[in-house]
């Protein structure tokens, strides 16, 4: 498994898992109890407490600038006001999506603390380049109202580097073999005749048993004028019911069910499938006939290897974080909270 993927994508595991909670900050780790401010909010104040740690405001400025920069260049500095339904606008779950994520990053920084794992050297240096990089890239006006400083974004980067070294760190034990079995992949283009369930037009049907009869029997006919065809993909676009006529399907596939899974995968490159009848995932029967344009795609086997690895050990990350997050009670600021705008 390739360690390729980054803090972000696993902090989104995150977002996704458990939590509407709020977080902390990488400077303020200290041994003194962080109290929260409850008066004016200033750069400095404590916004934020999950356990001991504090959060200054400047550090959620520095995450609103991320933001920022993530997503007004395509939508505009209005993004944050759009109406999800009366009561909620983006800037208002984006908001919760910063508390979220700083919490998130402190629960792991104790943890990974705890466990005396820090970053090199080499890691330091490559949080000071990206800080650097957004930093002096920033508007004056912006380094102001966001608090923009090396060091300090310099600290952000660092918290999601180690984020992500706790990733592979705690699923260091999930299970990385994925046979080639387990993994195949099966490139098909098929014909599809609906006996129970919505056709590619929306149409529902449902055939009686005299209906169904006959469009066995037309299957059948369809199969033999299929082994005729020069182009078969283009045979099956005029005769299916189906919304497609290609795929890549692997064993736990929803598309065919298991009568029909079963056969292609005995079918040899280049082989007709019998007519099948099948049912399939989403409830969908009918009648199908198959052809195995690849009975082995690599590619698509190394990527659902990569898939069913990842989702292992975003699995036993979410077990592990839930149990930190028990450990490290969390807080926020209500004074910060009534102020706080992206």
């Amino acid at each position: 498994m390739k360690k390729n993927r980054t803090a972000k994508v696993i902090l989104c595991v995150l977002a996704a898992a458990v939590l509407m909670l709020p977080g902390c900050s990488r400077t303020s780790i200290t041994k003194k109890k962080a109290k929260l401010e409850t008066g004016k909010i200033e750069d400095t104040s404590i916004v934020i407490k999950a356990g001991n740690t504090g959060v200054k405001y400047s550090e959620v400025r520095n995450y609103c600038y991320l933001l920022k920069c993530q997503y007004e260049a395509s939508f505009g500095a209005g993004l944050w006001k759009y109406q999800l339904d009366k009561d909620t606008t983006i800037g208002d779950e984006a908001k919760q999506e910063i508390v979220n994520i700083i919490t998130q990053l402190k629960i792991i920084r104790k943890t990974a603390d705890d466990m005396q794992i820090s970053l090199t050297s080499d890691e330091k240096d490559e949080a000071l380049r990206h800080a650097e990089e957004i930093v002096n890239s920033a508007s004056a006006k912006d380094k102001t109202k966001y608090c923009l400083g090396i060091q300090g974004m310099a600290e952000v980067y660092e918290d999601n580097i180690l984020a992500e070294k706790m990733f592979y760190v705690a699923t260091d034990e999930a299970g990385t073999v994925v046979t080639d079995d387990e993994a195949r992949q099966v490139d098909i283009q098929y014909i599809e005749i609906i006996t129970k369930g919505k056709d590619r037009n929306g149409t529902n049907i449902s055939m009686d048993a005299a209906t169904k009869k006959e469009a066995a029997k037309r299957a059948e006919k369809l199969l033999k004028e299929a082994k005729k065809a020069q182009d078969f993909a283009a045979f099956a676009e005029e005769n299916t019911d189906a919304a497609d006529v290609s795929a890549t399907i692997g064993r736990d596939n929803r598309l065919l069910g298991k009568k029909a899974t079963d056969e292609v995968f005995k079918l040899k490159k280049g082989r007709f499938s019998k007519v099948i009848e099948s049912k399939s995932a989403d409830g969908t029967s009918g009648y199908f006939i198959i052809y195995c344009v690849n009975s082995k795609n690599e590619d698509a086997a190394y990527d659902y290897k990569e898939k069913v690895i990842e989702e292992r050990q975003t699995n036993m990350f979410k077990e592990k974080y839930a149990e930190w997050m028990k450990k490290c009670d969390v807080s926020i600021s209500q004074k910060f909270w009534e102020e706080f705008e992206i």
